[in-house]
């Protein structure tokens, strides 16, 4: 739905939304921010639903915009037209710009409205309204003198009534009117936003080759149970499936997974991000967006080297580096003397270059050996299409 960004002392994070709850985490973790609750996020470009624009053009809150982006994300064709017309009747007549509990409760409220997406116009409104009866006193009008009738000022008067809307047909959504007829829905208040680590290391949506029924399998999980849940797809072998990543513990991964790695490699995979601690998990993101992973063989054989590296999350821009190194060779009187005279960044770049390590979103990774920071060789043999 959109693409949002976030800055906290000078460490950033992109997010696109909906988001996974993992998804989230990283992102308050490039933040380095622990309470969701303070994260806001300004939208920076909108894939759809770009009406949200005046409602969503400041700082959102995290959980509340992942909520309402979750819910429109469901929607189809016929919800959107719903959801547009409901925020049209919302903002008539209103001085006070809608708060995003306003928006979540307006597209739960989809159900509570009439919606005729082949009406664009009130002549067309007007018709309908004689077709179906709604219009006293016509139903025996002879067929000459029912072209006759004033079917845009009918349409007029029925929409001014009930207070309904048109919604313009566009790229986004498909138009048509829309009329509500009972209250909005009270739910905002009531949902559950607090975000909570999964139980799982990686979620895996399995299906047939050709669609048709697909299921969910947690990471890591015992053999038997994934044998049982492929088995429940009622397929010859793993060539028929289409595998993809939902969430995972670490989410730079998701976009990796394919079917070539559907066997035991996944499930050991998701093992070892299970065992992980938070700092280790951390500076295991690092060290991937270092070497700019793009495989999950690498990706498995850099878990393994990962003690091999130091990690410092207190780093978020080169400025931030420079300014440590200030106070650690000089008293702080001498470092506040000399700091106003450095070009901080480039002094912070020229230590990182130095050191061969590599400045990530959560913070610096460098080798204990003193080595540049190197993608390594891939080590990782590709096994068989097994479950074991």
């Amino acid at each position: 739905m959109f693409c949002a960004y976030a800055r906290n002392n000078g460490a950033e994070a992109f997010l696109n939304f909906p988001a996974s709850p993992y998804e989230m985490l990283d992102a308050l973790e490039q933040l380095r921010m622990k309470d969701p609750g303070e994260a806001k996020f300004r939208i920076d470009e909108y894939y759809h639903f770009r009406s949200l624009g005046p409602f969503l053009g400041g700082e959102n809150a995290l959980l509340q915009l992942n909520a309402l982006a979750q819910k429109l994300s469901e929607f189809d064709k016929y919800q959107e037209t719903a959801f547009e017309g409901l925020l049209s009747m919302e903002i008539r007549g209103k001085e006070n710009p809608l708060e995003l509990p306003n928006l979540i409760d307006l597209a739960y409220s989809i159900d509570r409205c009439f919606v005729e997406r082949a009406v664009l116009n009130d002549s067309q409104l007007g018709r309908l309204c004689v077709e179906n009866g709604a219009l006293p006193g016509v139903e025996d009008l002879p067929e000459h003198l029912f072209d006759l009738l004033n079917f845009e000022r009918i349409g007029r008067e029925h929409r001014q009534q009930e207070g309904g809307v048109f919604v313009e047909r566009d790229d986004g959504h498909s138009g048509g009117y829309v009329e509500r007829y009972y209250d909005l829905a009270d739910v905002y208040k009531t949902l559950d936003l607090t975000l909570k680590e999964p139980d799982y290391a990686m979620l895996l949506k399995v299906s047939g080759h050709n669609g048709g029924k697909s299921i969910s399998i947690k990471l890591p999980a015992a053999p038997e149970e994934l044998d049982a849940a492929l088995d429940s797809l009622e397929i010859y072998g793993l060539e028929e499936t289409r595998w993809s990543c939902e969430d995972c513990r670490v989410p730079g991964l998701m976009g990796l997974v394919t079917r070539q790695y559907a066997n035991g490699f996944l499930n050991r995979l998701a093992q070892k991000l299970a065992d992980m601690s938070q700092e280790e998990l951390i500076k295991y993101k690092a060290l991937l967006e270092a070497h700019d992973c793009k495989d999950l063989s690498t990706a498995r054989t850099l878990a393994d080297q990962l003690p091999d590296y130091i990690f410092s999350p207190q780093f978020t821009d080169p400025a931030s580096l420079a300014e440590e190194e200030l106070t650690v060779i000089l008293c702080e009187s001498e470092a506040e003397t000399i700091r106003k005279y450095l070009d901080l960044p480039r002094c912070g770049e020229a230590l990182i270059e130095k050191s061969g390590g590599v400045l990530t979103s959560y913070g610096l990774i460098e080798r204990k050996d003193g080595q540049p920071v190197q993608t390594p060789q891939n080590a990782w043999q590709k096994g068989g299409m097994t479950l074991g």
